[in-house]
């Protein structure tokens, strides 16, 4: 029977290490898939962005609360971006203003939902327009 114990004793001494390892502070929260939708262009021609969007949590408790409302956040992120026409969609100083908007939206539904606003920052890690 100690044979079949000390193998126990030594993984969860293991886990309770890991568990005092983890590290403190922000987390980061990649969407997947890449968030596509169309914006308004000129003419009679559509354009289109895709984004990855990274969100930067305050701590790891935060994680499943993003998580199970992922859904109501990527349609915030998709409506702001229908929103924006093919010049502020291209300008760069714009992107940084859409990235703030978003963490703004995003917190606003969180704080509606939930009643707490985790997101630090929304970051586009990756922007592509047509």
């Amino acid at each position: 029977m100690l044979r079949l114990l000390a193998p126990c004793i030594v993984l969860v001494a293991g886990l309770l290490q890991a568990q005092e390892a983890a590290p403190e502070g922000p987390l980061y929260y990649t969407m997947e898939p890449d968030i596509i939708t169309n914006y308004q262009n000129s003419g009679k021609t559509l354009g289109y962005v895709r984004v990855t969007v990274d969100l930067m949590l305050e701590d790891s408790a935060q994680m499943p609360l993003v998580e199970q409302h992922t859904p109501l956040l990527r349609d915030a992120i998709n409506h702001l971006l229908a929103e924006q026409n093919k010049q502020d969609i291209r300008s760069l100083t714009v992107r940084n203003q859409l990235a703030e908007q978003g963490l703004q939206r995003l917190n606003d539904l969180l704080l509606e939902e939930t009643g707490e606003a985790p997101i630090r920052r929304l970051l586009f890690t990756k922007f592509l327009y047509q």
